[in-house]
């Protein structure tokens, strides 16, 4: 699998600029094309929860603050694009240009939720923003929205942009579809990281790891060579584990399966994914 499509859904707010300049990095990393999506909503959704009785002059008013709302938003993601784009020396252009580095906006009209997903699909690689990064405007969850729902990977951009994405990899791996579904998707940065740890977390410790050499005997077909960390859970949660391990690896790229259990499941544990989300300090793609 390549990179040559990148898709950062933005939003208008203050959390655009990190997601962004870490898709623009990545961007210029594969020669790739980064789809900069900005979703204008469509003002009269609101109405249905107004309530009967509302008078035409009110309804038009509602409609008016909300298309000017959505006018500062749109002009404020375009003006976020053009600094980003400067800033990683790319031109903003609607071409299409195979093996180079470009960047475009896009402004679509819909549901954001519905438009991002649609967009996703023809997409190698979504850019979110971590939920501490996020604020109330910032819209749908993308992560789950075309994680869970179109299966595609994700990167999930901390709240400060680094320019190193990769150097060194950590991978967390259970032996699971999704885990194995994100080390998929991370091949194109695997294959040319300095360093790959394959972390295996056990809440009783681990002795040996048959999964994890079986995942680094994989690797070594693709010309990957990975070390193992065999890590106890010592009753923490394994995102608080894994992202110990990563920063005492020195990781600038965390890999990871997201919700290997059901969504509802992992909300009401606390699970590991809502863990790394709120808590991450460097780059983590993850797929389902």
């Amino acid at each position: 699998m390549s990179i040559k499509r990148i898709l950062c859904p933005l939003y208008g707010s203050p959390s655009d600029m990190a997601a962004l300049n870490t898709g623009l990095v990545l961007t210029k990393r594969f020669g790739a094309q980064a789809d900069i999506l900005f979703v204008r909503p469509n003002p009269t959704d609101a109405l249905p929860y107004l309530g009967e009785g509302i008078s035409g002059p009110v309804v038009e008013d509602i409609i008016d603050t909300a298309r000017k709302a959505a006018d500062e938003s749109e002009a404020q993601c375009r003006a976020s694009a053009a600094a980003a784009a400067e800033e990683a020396g790319l031109a903003l252009t609607d071409e299409t240009k195979p093996g180079a580095a470009t960047a475009r906006v896009r402004v679509k009209a819909g549901r954001a939720a519905e438009v991002i997903a649609a967009e996703s699909r023809l997409a190698d690689l979504v850019i979110v923003a971590d939920a501490s990064a996020r604020d109330q405007t910032s819209g749908p969850n993308a992560l789950e929205t075309c994680m869970l729902a179109e299966g595609r990977p994700v990167l999930l951009a901390p709240a400060q942009a680094t320019t190193s994405v990769g150097s060194s990899v950590a991978i967390g791996w259970d032996e699971s579809g999704e885990a194995a579904n994100a080390v998929t998707a991370a091949m194109p940065f695997l294959t040319g990281a300095d360093k790959v740890t394959i972390v295996c977390v056990d809440e009783d410790g681990i002795s040996d790891a048959p999964g994890a050499r079986a995942l680094a005997e994989y690797m070594t077909l693709h010309g990957i060579t990975a070390d193992i960390h065999l890590v106890p859970e010592d009753n923490r949660n394994t995102g608080e584990v894994l992202l110990e391990e990563a920063a005492i690896l020195k990781s600038d790229l965390l890999v990871m399966g997201g919700y290997s259990h059901s969504r509802l499941r992992e909300l009401v544990l606390g699970g590991v994914t809502r863990h790394i989300r709120s808590h991450a300090t460097i780059p983590v793609l993850m797929a389902h």
